[in-house]
């Protein structure tokens, strides 16, 4: 889990996150969370 850095955009400020998993091996995931997640609901 990594935040990124606010930045403005066009359409106003952009505050985002990256959330990556791996296996322990070479293959990093990129993951998505489902439309219904909310701000600090836990990640399982």
């Amino acid at each position: 889990l990594a935040n990124l850095k606010s930045r403005k955009m066009r359409f106003g400020l952009s505050e985002g996150m990256i959330l990556a998993a791996d296996a322990g091996g070479k293959d990093v995931f990129m993951l998505s969370v489902d439309a219904g997640a909310k701000p600090g609901q836990k990640v399982l």
